[in-house]
């Protein structure tokens, strides 16, 4: 199979995984877990994933002194995102949570020309209103009626993932993926162990009657991540990039048929109109990408 056609597979795969995740994160967090402690918990198993791999294909967790800093931003921005997205979903449905958090890619688009120097465009600024105006026809209507701590923790969340995204591009440049994600996640486990702690950490005798929602979890996120590292390597950045677009369907749909949430008419139509901007700038920026000789 040629390496673009393996891409784009895992790309999809891996925005399965991750909308499935998100959906028994929630169904998790209503039979009593804490989202700290669901955090807390991948924190273990993705370390072990790594040490594994590491022991049967070889390898090095090596960091040069001068790239700490970097990685232990990457480790904050993650953790943080994690806990905040995870929190968020314990408080509102999935549909208002994902349709706000996956306006990353967009916060991304609109920091590029600040951070990295690209230039503006006036398409930028129309694909950002375009998602915007989508938001507040998802939200407005029945905002009233939502809890703000979802609403805002799914906006910190937000912040969060474009805040990691320029954190790791510069990491993933300097640091092999191994270490980074092994080390990132050392740096992630005493962030959400303290807010486990914070929450009482007895959250975790919930687990045997969650048992099935917490594993679907873990085994979402570690899925999701493998493949999205596997779709990294072998398609452009914007391309895997429009195949995520998919992930906050997949996690709406989702939501509907294992917890029965439903979208109202305008959630629906806001919604539509984020993923719209979401699928627009992936394509600008396909465009953008260099075509190979």
């Amino acid at each position: 199979m040629p390496s673009r056609a393996v891409g784009i597979t895992a790309a999809l795969a891996g925005a399965v995984a991750y909308g499935v995740n998100i959906v028994f994160a929630r169904m998790a967090t209503q039979q009593g877990v804490s989202a700290a402690d669901l955090v807390f918990l991948r924190v273990f198993l993705m370390m072990g994933a790594v040490a594994a791999t590491l022991a049967l294909a070889g390898g090095s967790l090596k960091v040069e002194t001068r790239d700490r800093p970097l990685l232990i931003l990457v480790g904050i921005t993650s953790g943080c995102l994690g806990l905040a997205y995870f929190f968020a979903v314990s408080f509102v449905p999935i549909g208002i949570a994902a349709v706000i958090f996956y306006t990353f890619p967009l916060l991304i688009l609109i920091a590029s020309p600040f951070i990295d120097g690209e230039r503006f465009t006036l398409q930028r600024l129309g694909v950002f209103a375009l998602a915007f105006g989508g938001l507040a026809i998802a939200l407005g209507p029945t905002l009233g009626g939502i809890d703000m701590r979802g609403v805002l923790l799914a906006a910190l969340a937000s912040v969060l993932a474009a805040s990691q995204f320029f954190a790791a591009a510069r990491a993933g440049a300097r640091i092999s993926p191994a270490a980074l994600l092994f080390w990132s996640h050392v740096v992630i486990m005493p962030i959400a162990g303290l807010v486990a702690l914070a929450n009482g950490l007895g959250q975790l005798s919930a687990l045997g009657g969650a048992w099935f929602a917490a594993t679907m979890t873990m085994l979402g996120y570690l899925v999701g991540f493998a493949f999205q590292m596997l779709s990294a390597r072998n398609a452009p950045p914007a391309l895997v990039g429009l195949v995520f677009c998919l992930e906050p369907v997949v996690a709406i749909v989702t939501a509907n048929f294992v917890l029965g949430e439903t979208l109202s008419a305008p959630q629906m139509v806001g919604s539509l109109l984020v993923l719209t901007a979401l699928v627009a700038s992936s394509l600008a920026e396909l465009r953008r990408e260099p075509k190979p000789a």
